[in-house]
């Protein structure tokens, strides 16, 4: 607080001395008027603007340090003595007497001037009301009431360029700065630069009116005589515009000046860098950390964590002598898996399909309750579950590549897990992420989860009964669904107590069963997901590839050459293709209908049914859909097309020849939302009682 006073003090100083040297002399008395006011809440404001400026952030490793030479007994008791600041106290006291002594003055002025207007007479003159004072020496104003002497009114005694100044004050409303300025001097009436701002506002006021009396043709050297006649040393009311004596000098002198325009400009500019010098001087800058979630490295770590460790085992074996603790420890430290992948507060590579089907677990199968994440432009979003929910999914599909997403508050039910930074890459990156895959005769490198502790011969009913829901609850929780291992595959169950009872085997083989069944176990091995098979070859090099053995090529029944095939292929995008090899003679049919063989021959089909398409497509070139031909005449016909896992991409009822090969984001990682090259499985149903045409789709992609 003190700092802040001290602050916004320099800065009106600077401003009232600016004013006193370039501005005073100078005849823009409506500028300076406006410009004292301003000061004010200029020089209240800058102290308070903060700039911030972003910083790398910075770990101290010697903040982690533990001092285990002292220790400490627990029967201590600890005892914060504070002792009390008299100066504060004393120092607020005074402040608030100088506010309340300053507030009744106020209050005082203000009565004695609402009791001179209701105990004198009163007559209205245009829009002003005068006030007549049977003892007044000099007229005052106060909002629209003018205090005159009755006398010198009555006998018309008083000049009119008298009553036009204080008609001035009235008509500008200078009242109104008055009262702010009494009221700031209230609240900082030990400042005493308060004192000499209500000084130079209340001689602007007079320059003010002044320069209206002037203006109205009046002559100078007589308003000047006027004046002198008027004015007087004796105190002035505080809340009242009055002629003083001692601002005579000054206001003759102003009278007189005449400012040029490039003066007033040159002067007026000068502001500005005064301004900025003010606002870089005397406003603070905070220092951010930038919001990054590196990976912290200490340097002693060992160190670390054996000083911990004594520490923890210190206090462990303090509080069990005392029979207040029993500690249970785990075999496994919880980290975090990211999709498969062992990360501790790392920063990952993914896709928008990657981060949209996340999917996040703990070495030691602790379920992740809840995390938070963080799009750039997007509010901070929290998830239940270990799961992005749908709203997630939807933010992320709609992110850029390079884009950085937070993951944080990853959540166990008894521990809190580092943060974890992932950047928006396209699949095909080379820094991508990927997921751990075992080969066959490999080991995983992914910890497994720790198994069920083994069952107590000698356990009760009650033990056994929570024994078995144990065991339960652990192979429910790692399930293998639609081919898909949700989680690591636990380790097999331990084998049968040989002296269980019939009921317990039973049990047993029931756990192995499942077991097995779950995770898909051959020969004592887990299997995998098989991989995806590699995309096909393209049709002009399927043509390439036969060429080269001596294959015989037909088009629509007759022979041509491995060139004309070619050029065949290159203008018929849609020629249906039939490759065969028989006794070791190969041969490939081309034809514009569909092609039924028999023993390597194309036999006619018949000529009513027409309904075929390649089942090739190159979406790589422009305006190419996927054509089927005379699907016109199956108005009610329904084309479905699945991944290579099963899932839908597409389907239309009463399908046109007008799939451009586009599919919703989550089945593609290209950001156009155009199908992903590879192989596909179409389905059309014809809606007649045929049964539906299936097969394998290749698309180019």
């Amino acid at each position: 607080m003190e700092l802040l006073l001290l602050k916004s003090s320099v800065c009106l100083l600077a401003l009232l001395l600016f004013y006193k040297i370039a501005l005073e002399p100078l005849s823009i008395h409506k500028f300076k008027r406006v410009y004292l006011l301003v000061a004010v809440a200029v020089a209240a404001i800058i102290p308070f603007i903060t700039f911030v400026k972003y910083v790398d952030p910075t770990f101290d490793n010697s903040s982690f340090i533990f001092d285990t030479s002292a220790t400490i007994p627990l029967d201590t008791n600890f005892k914060i003595v504070e002792e009390t600041n008299y100066l504060s106290i004393i120092l607020w006291s005074i402040y608030a007497l100088g506010v309340g002594l300053f507030f009744i003055r106020f209050c005082a002025n203000l009565f004695k001037i609402v009791s001179k207007i209701r105990k004198h007479t009163k007559v209205k003159s245009s829009s002003f009301i005068n006030v007549l004072m049977e003892q007044l020496e000099i007229p005052h104003t106060f909002f629209n009431y003018i205090f005159l002497n009755k006398n010198k009114f009555e006998n018309n005694q008083i000049p009119p360029e008298v009553l036009l100044h204080e008609q001035t004050h009235a008509k500008q409303k200078h009242s109104l700065d008055i009262i702010f300025i009494e009221l700031l001097q209230v609240v900082f009436w030990f400042n005493p630069l308060v004192y000499w701002l209500k000084k130079e506002v209340k001689l602007n006021h007079e320059f003010l009116a002044d320069q209206h009396v002037i203006n109205q043709g009046v002559n100078t050297k007589t308003y000047q005589t006027i004046l002198l006649q008027f004015s007087s040393n004796q105190q002035e009311l505080a809340l009242a515009n009055a002629i003083n004596y001692s601002s005579i000098k000054k206001r003759f002198t102003l009278m007189k000046t005449q400012t040029p325009k490039r003066t007033k400009w040159t002067r007026s500019v000068l502001l500005l860098p005064l301004l900025a010098l003010l606002l870089y001087s005397f406003s603070s800058t905070k220092e951010v950390e930038k919001e990054l979630t590196p990976a912290m490295l200490f340097q002693d770590e060992k160190e670390l964590n054996t000083s911990s460790n004594n520490l923890t085992k210190q206090i462990e074996d303090d509080l069990e002598k005392i029979g207040q603790l029993k500690i249970n420890y785990l075999n496994q430290d919880t980290k975090l898996l990211v999709n498969g992948i062992a990360c501790n507060g790392c920063t990952l590579n993914l896709s928008k399909k990657g981060i949209a089907e996340l999917i996040l677990s703990t070495t030691n199968q602790e379920d992740i309750t809840n995390f938070k994440l963080k799009i750039p432009g997007i509010k901070t979003i929290f998830n239940e579950g270990n799961m992005p929910n749908n709203e997630t999914r939807q933010y992320v599909l709609k992110t850029k590549k390079g884009d950085i997403i937070q993951l944080f508050d990853i959540k166990t039910k008894s521990n809190k897990l580092k943060p974890v930074v992932i950047k928006v890459v396209d699949k095909n990156d080379e820094n991508y992420s990927e997921s751990p895959k075992v080969k066959k005769g490999e080991e995983s490198s992914i910890p497994p989860p720790p198994p069920p502790p083994p069952a107590n011969p000698n356990a009760t009913p009650e033990e056994k009964a929570k024994q078995e829901k144990v065991v339960s609850e652990y192979y429910k929780n790692n399930k293998v669904v639609n081919g898909k291992v949700l989680r690591n595959p636990p380790p097999p169950p331990p084998p049968a107590n040989p002296n269980a009872t019939p009921e317990e085997k039973a049990k047993q083989e029931k756990v192995v069963s499942d077991y097995y069944k779950n995770n898909k176990v051959v020969n004592g091995k887990v299997l995998r997901n098989p991989p995806p098979p590699p995309p096909p070859a393209s049709t002009s090099e399927h043509i390439a590839e036969m060429a080269k053995k001596n294959t015989t090529f037909f088009h629509n029944g007759n022979p041509i050459t491995a060139e004309e095939a070619k050029q065949v292929i290159k203008n018929n995008k849609q020629v249906n293709i039939s490759s065969h090899t028989n006794n070791g003679v190969s041969t490939v049919l081309l034809s514009n209908k569909p092609i039924e063989t028999i023993n390597g021959k194309q036999v006619k089909s018949n000529s009513n049914d027409c309904l075929s398409f390649n089942n090739t497509i190159n979406f790589k070139q422009s305006n190419t859909t996927l054509k089927i031909n005379c699907i016109e005449n199956y108005p009610n016909n329904e084309l479905k097309i699945f991944n290579r896992w099963g899932k839908m991409i597409y389907s239309k009822k009463g399908y046109n020849n007008s799939w451009n090969g586009k599919v919703d984001q989550e089945f593609t990682d290209n950001e156009d939302g155009s199908v992903t090259q590879g192989t596909y499985y179409y389905v059309l149903k014809t809606g007649t009682k045929e049964e539906p045409t299936a097969g394998p789709l290749y698309i180019i992609n």
